[in-house]
């Protein structure tokens, strides 16, 4: 006698029916499908000698998976771990729809789920009609919202699932041309001692286009990164600039049928320029501002316990008892001014 397997179960009544795709092998029927009932899936096989079905359970979680921190045991030590799981899903929600521009379905187009705190739960990608389904997610508030290359991501889609619903929400994206244009993006670095180089701040950059106009400018982010975006195909020229620094060449980069480019912008200290200012207004001990008092200031060094002083330039006050430096290269320094007759 031959054996059918079946790919599915329908409930009806009290007991579960093999329905749909079913192949042969002899002796009895045997599937599987979900009792809609007390919500748990169940086996089922025909035993042929009794004419009947004969269910069998199949485990279900109650309470969720939990963890615990790493922790290490040594020798006759102890270690007292407690868990407190949350009971498990009962019943999960589907959300499937179609994502189009509007006219005609995207396919390739991501989809995201976010919970009611924003954060992203769960996202899949629409087949070569459009559609889209997303299973499994538990009773809650969520917001969907789909995006593809050349369009602007979709207004957000919320929604409410609740107890195991199926619920279908349709998202359009809209074209952007301008997300067909290039974008250049880069990181300027300071080249140091040794081969080590830095991102440098604050660093100027600026786009040049082909005929040598300029097309933008922006200043480098504390990473040293910088971008610029909805660039037509061309050549164009990049140039850095900071103050005490010097931009070791320009840069080119080519952007091509909206293409993306990576550049690397090095950069080196200018000796002559990168330094310091030290200044301040000598007073007497009534507040008075005092003229023409001598000022010294005096570089810090210390070996070891051994701590020195040395006078490396000197300046007097003006008539408010202002004093300034200039050129002061990096280093530990102190002031000391005197007043003679």
């Amino acid at each position: 006698m031959d054996r059918l397997f079946c790919a599915r179960l329908a409930y009806i009544g009290d007991v579960a029916g093999c329905i749909a795709g079913c192949s042969q092998w002899d002796g009895g029927l045997i599937g599987y499908g979900m009792h809609m009932r007390h919500a748990h899936q169940l086996f089922c096989f025909f035993d042929p000698y009794y004419r009947r079905f004969v269910m069998a359970d199949i485990k279900q979680d109650l309470l969720s998976l939990q963890y615990s921190q790493n922790f290490d045991i040594q020798g006759l030590q102890e270690a007292n771990v407690d868990l407190q799981l949350p009971p498990a899903p009962t019943t999960l929600a589907t959300v499937y729809g179609v994502v189009s521009d509007g006219t005609a379905p995207l396919a390739d187009a991501t989809v995201k789920l976010f919970d009611s705190t924003g954060m992203p739960y769960q996202h899949t990608m629409t087949d070569a009609t459009g559609n889209y389904t997303l299973t499994g997610i538990p009773n809650g508030t969520y917001s969907l919202a789909a995006v593809k290359d050349g369009y602007l991501l979709s207004d957000a889609a919320g929604i409410i699932l609740t107890g195991g619903t199926t619920a279908e929400v349709n998202l359009v994206c809209v074209p952007d041309v301008t997300l067909a244009l290039g974008a250049i993006a880069g990181v300027v670095m300071v080249s140091g001692s040794m081969g080590a180089s830095t991102p440098l701040a604050g660093a100027k950059v600026t786009l040049q286009n082909p005929d040598g106009t300029t097309a933008a400018v922006t200043y480098t982010a504390a990473d040293g990164e910088f971008a610029f975006y909805d660039l037509a195909d061309g050549v164009y020229t990049l140039i850095s600039s900071a103050e005490g620094y010097l931009a070791d060449s320009t840069m080119t980069a080519v952007i091509a049928n909206g293409s993306i480019a990576n550049v690397n912008m090095s950069m080196t200290v200018d000796t002559r320029t990168y330094n310091g200012t030290v200044s301040g207004i000598i007073r007497d001990t009534s507040g008075q501002a005092v003229a023409g008092c001598f000022v010294g200031l005096y570089r810090v060094t210390t070996v070891g316990t051994l701590t020195q002083e040395q006078l490396v330039a000197v300046t007097k006050t003006n008539t408010a008892g202002k004093y300034l430096f200039g050129g002061v290269t990096g280093g530990e320094y102190l002031v000391k001014a005197k007043l003679e007759q």
